[in-house]
C-alpha cells in the first residue's frame, strides 16, 4: 500500500509538472528535464524524460537557408498570439520527426525540414483571418521558398501542407504530424496547454481518443515509433488516471 501511495504521489507530481501553460517556452527535452526533475526528481519522472528523448528528434537546420526560413516561421508565429510557444514546440517536434523519417521516404532531409517547419506557420492566424491554415501555410511556403527550390519541389511541399498530396512528402508530413499526438510527445502536447489541474482529465482523455483513432503509418520507422508510443501510453495512462481519480473499486 505504501508503495502504491508513493507511486501515486510521484505521478501526481509529474502531471503537475506538465501543466506549464501554452505561453511557456518548452522547446526541447532539456527544458522538460529541467522542469520535471528540478523539485520532484523520481524514477517515474526520469522514465518519462528518457522516453521523451527517444521520441523527440532534434530539428537542426541542415543549411543556412533552412535556418533563415526557421527564423521567418518563428517570427510569424510569435507575432501576436500568447500561446505561440506551445505551437512552436509542436512544429519543432514534427520537423525533427520528418527529418528522421526522410531516409525511409527517399526524401532529401532539407526538403523534409522545410516542409515540417512551414506546415503550421499560419495556424494561429486562422483565429483572426478565418482562412484555413493549410492554405495560408502553403502560400507562405511558396513565398519564402521561391527562387531557392525548383518549382516542382515547392509544389510538392505546398501540396503536403494543404494535405492534398498522396506522394512521399504528403505521407511524410502525415506520419510526423500524427506521431506528435501520442506517446510522451502527445502527453506533453495536450497537458501543457493548461496550467490548472482541472485540465488534466480532459487532456488525458484527448490523448486516449487520439490513440484510439490513430491511423496507419506509411514507413517502417514511423510504424515502429507508433508501436513504442502506444506501448508507453498503455502503461502510463492507467497510472495517471489512478493518480487523478484514485484507485478504482
Amino acid at each position: 500500500m505504501a508503495g502504491q501511495a508513493g507511486e501515486r504521489r510521484a505521478m501526481a507530481a509529474l502531471l503537475e509538472g506538465l501543466l506549464v501553460g501554452a505561453a511557456r517556452p518548452m522547446e526541447s527535452v532539456a527544458a522538460w528535464a529541467g522542469r520535471l526533475m528540478s523539485d520532484h526528481a523520481t524514477p517515474l519522472a526520469q522514465r518519462f524524460i528518457d522516453e521523451l528523448e527517444a521520441e523527440w528528434f532534434p530539428a537542426l537546420p541542415p543549411d543556412a537557408f533552412c535556418e533563415q526560413v526557421t527564423a521567418q516561421v518563428r517570427d510569424r508565429l510569435s507575432a501576436w498570439h500568447p500561446g505561440w510557444p506551445h505551437l512552436w514546440a509542436h512544429v519543432l517536434r514534427v520537423t525533427g520527426a520528418a527529418v528522421a523519417l526522410a531516409p525511409d521516404a527517399g526524401i532529401d532531409p532539407a526538403l523534409a525540414y522545410l516542409m515540417g517547419i512551414c506546415h503550421d506557420v499560419a495556424k494561429l492566424d486562422e483565429f483572426r483571418t478565418g482562412q484555413p491554415h493549410e492554405e495560408a501555410g502553403a502560400e507562405f511556403a511558396g513565398e519564402v521558398l521561391r527562387g531557392h527550390l525548383a518549382a516542382a519541389q515547392i509544389g510538392s511541399i505546398q501540396a503536403a501542407i494543404r494535405k492534398e498530396s498522396g506522394g512521399a512528402l504528403g505521407y511524410l508530413l502525415h506520419d510526423a504530424d500524427k506521431l506528435d499526438k501520442i506517446g510522451t510527445a502527445g502527453l506533453v502536447r495536450r497537458i501543457s496547454t493548461g496550467a490548472d489541474p482541472a485540465w488534466l482529465p480532459i487532456a488525458l482523455s484527448r490523448v486516449a481518443d487520439d490513440t484510439q483513432s490513430f491511423p496507419a503509418m506509411h514507413f517502417r520507422l514511423s510504424a515502429d515509433l507508433a508501436v513504442r508510443k502506444r506501448a508507453f501510453q498503455a502503461w502510463f495512462l492507467p497510472l495517471a488516471e489512478d493518480a487523478i481519480h484514485g484507485p478504482r473499486t
